[in-house]
């Protein structure tokens, strides 16, 4: 192996084609479980990758050698066989020519975890092995396959795994960072069309990263890499879902929600440098900016930069270190230094995490003692409410317009509310129905908004009824949602629901749902009536199933139907050709038409004779034997 060794260093000139083969074989046959004769072979491969000379024969020589490394790996080699490992990939990524297929990626792979099961506290010989770990993912920028062929996720996770007997937190942290960066890198660079599998790493490698950073985060180095984690995801070209998710990590780190997220960051001491504050406004106004943009009524990304320029301005004037010190309360800012986007950012961080579910009953107290104290602020200082704020604050105010606290504490609740909309601006609405964009509907809200004397327009009304039904699909078992629906929305509604062009496939099959629990009459039901007959006629020229939502809505009026009506429905249903339905059609319309020949069936009024009996006597068993 020596002599191979230094025959190669001393060579000015390439190898030709034959030369490098008869080497390689000569190599083959040299390979010896010694650490010493293992690097010098590195060494040897490493110099013929550089000529590009038969380079298949080069990489079967170099899969040969690997396989005598994990005999000799130990904690002290791992530094220095981690440097060949790393060198090498590179110089056959870089010569092109090489197939992943051919290049011992997985061999590679079970090494660097044998790395990783050794107790290295060495941050130095860390950041070696770590950079032949990304040298190893660099190949699956050339096929993706490579992730499940050659299991890089347990290399992934070995990684991850190897750092928790680790005590400096913010060493590790940076560590992981790189280590994420680099997987954003090369899975999603470009964005991948469906969810990849490292996405769970990934998640975890970030849960990891803000365990350590949130425990030091008084610290400013600590601090300072955690905005730049942040910071180094929100500015990615990633999606947005996956974006909100790692950094809902870091408030689940401290608590949970939006207002523990942003109380970790507004730190009075750190507020105080204007480099930090800088950089804490400009991932508050990117967090915010995406994740209020998921209820604005467009989704395009011209929009979106338009609504980040509001979000930045609100947020760069807001005074946070005001706010860090009044506990993100309203009422607990001075009067002088209070301001219209005080009261808009204490809202908007309350209010995403009731959207976001993160709620408990000392959070509806705060949630509620902040709303009281914007509807006075913003009612007595005559302040404009932004229009993309609007949807929120009434949001708000329909869950706990009927709680005591608001009850008490506002007086002439409508007059203030009136007087509050009223200066609100709202022609960036294309339509009125497009005020609460696609913030999800409730019950709740409806219930408020036709409550309202000054009253809010029917489309506007009607098109959160069509919302809400929009959301999930109803069961009909679900008696105590489906009542309540009922109640809430109306069977006029419901029937309305039905007719419009507007309503989505799961809203009309949900508003049959809740018919069918109703007994129709009058115009309602002959509306329905009507509505079948034209859909079975149409059959043969629409799509099958469209009939399916308006017998489904017929089906608890069927018993109270006149003979007339009966015979009719019975004839447009039997108009349908059963061989193109599917079996959940096929089962509504044999049921349906069975309870109409139920009730088709003639009653019968006679009565049923009765039948005596008696015991035989004495004469009746003496003819009965005789014959």
């Amino acid at each position: 192996m020596q002599r191979i060794y230094s025959e190669i260093h001393r060579r000015s000139t390439p190898l030709s084609d034959d030369q490098v083969r008869d080497l390689c074989q000569q190599l083959n046959q040299c390979f010896e479980v010694y650490l010493a004769s293992i690097f010098n072979a590195m060494e040897i491969i490493t110099k013929l990758l550089t000529d590009r000379v038969a380079t298949d024969e080069v990489v079967l020589s170099y899969r040969k050698l690997l396989s005598y490394v994990s005999n000799v790996l130990d904690k002290d080699s791992c530094g220095k066989l981690a440097y060949y490992l790393r060198k090498i990939s590179s110089i056959a990524l870089e010569d092109g020519s090489i197939s992943p297929e051919s290049f011992p990626i997985a061999v590679m792979k079970c090494i660097l975890v044998l790395m990783y099961s050794f107790p290295i506290t060495d941050f130095s010989e860390r950041k070696l092995i770590l950079q032949a770990v990304r040298g190893t993912l660099e190949w699956c920028r050339k096929s993706q396959k490579l992730y499940k062929q050659c299991g890089i996720g347990t290399l992934l996770r070995s990684a991850l795994n190897s750092t928790k007997h680790l005590q400096d937190d913010v060493i590790v942290a940076a560590e992981q960072t790189v280590l994420t960066h680099h997987i954003l890198d090369v899975f999603y660079i470009p964005q991948p069309t469906v969810i990849h599998p490292v996405e769970v790493l990934l998640r975890l490698a970030y849960e990891r990263i803000f365990a350590r950073l949130v425990t030091e985060w008084s610290t400013v180095r600590c601090f300072e890499l955690l905005l730049y984690v942040l910071y180094s995801v929100l500015k990615r070209d990633i999606y947005t879902h996956l974006k909100l998710s790692i950094v809902r990590l870091l408030a689940d780190a401290v608590g949970g929600g939006t207002r523990r997220f942003v109380r970790l960051l507004c730190v009075a001491k750190h507020l105080r440098d204007e480099v930090l504050l800088h950089k804490v406004k400009t991932i508050l106004t990117i967090v915010l900016a995406h994740s209020l943009f998921r209820y604005e009524p467009i989704k395009r990304a011209c929009h979106f930069r338009a609504f980040l320029k509001t979000i930045e301005q609100m947020v760069n004037d807001v005074d946070l270190l005001a706010l860090a010190n009044a506990k993100f309360l309203c009422f607990n800012i001075p009067d002088a230094k209070l301001t219209i986007q005080h009261v808009c950012v204490v809202l908007v961080v309350r209010q995403l995490d009731l959207l976001e579910g993160v709620t408990s009953r000392s959070m509806e107290m705060d949630y509620v003692y902040n709303l009281i104290a914007s509807i006075n602020i913003i009612y007595y200082k005559r302040w404009k409410l932004p229009g993309f704020l609007v949807k929120h604050f009434v949001d708000g105010l329909s869950r706990f317009s009927n709680s005591s606290l608001v009850l008490k504490n506002v007086s002439e609740p409508e007059q203030k509310l009136q007087a509050i909309l009223s200066t609100t601006p709202t022609a960036r609405y294309k339509t009125e129905a497009d005020m609460f964009g696609r913030l999800p509907a409730t019950v709740q809200r409806i219930q408020w908004l036709q409550l309202q004397p000054h009253g809010f327009k029917a489309t506007l009304i009607f098109h959160q009824q069509i919302e809400m039904l929009d959301e999930r699909p109803i069961l009909a078992c679900d008696v105590g949602r489906t009542d309540g629906l009922v109640a809430t929305l109306g069977t006029e509604t419901l029937v309305a629901v039905l007719s419009a062009k507007r309503a989505t496939a799961t809203a009309r099959y949900n508003a049959s749902v809740l018919l069918s629990k109703c007994s129709l009459s009058g115009t309602l039901l002959r509306k329905v009536l009507r509505q079948i007959a034209y859909a079975c006629q149409q059959q043969g020229q629409r799509a099958t199933g469209c009939w399916m939502d308006w017998v489904r809505a017929v089906y608890g009026s069927v018993q109270t139907l006149d003979t007339v009506s009966r015979r009719s429905l019975w004839a447009d249903l039997s108009a349908i050709e059963q061989t193109a339905c599917g079996s959940e059609q096929r089962l509504l319309l044999v049921d349906t038409r069975a309870t109409l020949l139920l009730d088709m069936i003639p009653k019968q009024t006679g009565t049923v004779a009765e039948l005596h009996f008696h015991l035989p006597s004495e004469r009746d068993k003496v003819v009965a034997r005789q014959v």
